[in-house]
């Protein structure tokens, strides 16, 4: 009996980075010590990818440039096991700290190392903390400029160091100077008048599961993909505890413990996939660039004229 395989209808992706990345608690001070840190994002990594493995489900991993330098393994092991490979930059800057110039360093610099490792084409792109606002309207243009085919970057609503309120919550096309972006907003939904990012790891530690599902199970209901993001330490219950705030601490350590209970049922109540495979223009512009770096790569077909991208 032939297996019939379902194209994944929602989006799940998570961000590779060091529990000491998180920007609640950035300072130059823990920015000198991050090579001195002890590393925990392989063994949580592996939790994730054991997880999925498990329910037969693929991700888009969204990678530090930075961590991925230090520990390609890491990146080499979730490229083995078929899942998407995406780029987070490289040093963990928010998106307003950087000048343009810098920006694109950044994004271009994590890019080339995300490459040479994965010996792929590197084609969406997610800043840290989700931190482009309506403060950088430029760096969508350079996101881009610089090769990539997506973006998820952008909340439609004010969220901490996130967020652009009024843009559109689904997926959608940008149409930048000269060149097109698919933008693939984290969800969100309006709740008691305020729209949140119910698709982030924050809140599936926060609510019940029951209160979650529901919620998502709203979103599926509008045949719209649900898109979340978790980080890779959400799943890690026993990471080191940093000082700072009452309130940064409880945001970052709040249900460490439910995390993998909770990304299990998501898991089994929900079919997710990664962003390449459930939004087709993007998948087909990924199988077009791969042809075309195939081609290439035979000097007997040199002068061949490559496949052109398709765009919808």
């Amino acid at each position: 009996m032939q297996r019939i395989v379902r194209r994944p209808r929602h989006i799940l992706t998570f961000d590779i980075e060091e529990h000491f990345h998180a920007s609640r608690f950035d300072s130059s001070m823990r920015r000198r010590n991050w090579s001195s840190f002890h590393s925990r994002a392989q063994a949580s990594v592996e939790r994730i990818l054991e997880l999925l493995a498990l329910h037969s489900t693929k991700a888009t991993f969204f990678s530090l440039g930075w961590l991925a330098e230090q520990h390609p393994a890491i990146i080499r092991a979730v490229s083995a096991a078929g899942h998407e490979i995406a780029c987070l930059g490289y040093g963990h800057e928010l998106v307003a700290a950087q000048t343009p110039q810098l920006f694109r360093a950044d994004i271009r610099r994590a890019k080339r190392i995300l490459e040479d490792i994965t010996g792929s084409e590197i084609v969406g792109y997610r800043a840290p903390s989700l931190s482009i606002t309506a403060h950088t309207p430029w760096a969508l243009q350079i996101v881009a400029e610089e090769g990539f085919q997506y973006d998820s970057s952008v909340l439609p609503i004010r969220h901490g160091l996130a967020g652009i309120p009024g843009t559109s919550p689904w997926i959608h096309r940008l149409a930048l100077e000269g060149i097109y972006l698919w933008e693939i907003p984290p969800s969100t939904m309006n709740l008691g008048g305020f729209r949140k990012a119910i698709g982030g790891g924050g809140y599936l530690r926060a609510f019940r599961y029951p209160v979650l599902k529901s919620l998502l199970s709203r979103i599926e209901a509008l045949d719209e993909p649900i898109v979340v993001y978790l980080r890779s330490w959400e799943i890690d219950a026993a990471q080191p505890r940093m000082r700072d705030t009452v309130l940064s601490e409880f945001r970052h350590y709040f249900n460490l413990d439910k995390t993998a209970g909770r990304l299990d049922q998501l898991l089994t109540d929900f079919q997710f996939g990664p962003v390449s495979e459930v939004v087709l223009a993007i998948h087909d512009q990924v199988l077009s660039a791969s042809a075309r770096t195939a081609l290439n790569s035979d000097p007997r077909d040199a002068q061949q004229e490559s496949p052109q991208l398709t765009t919808v």
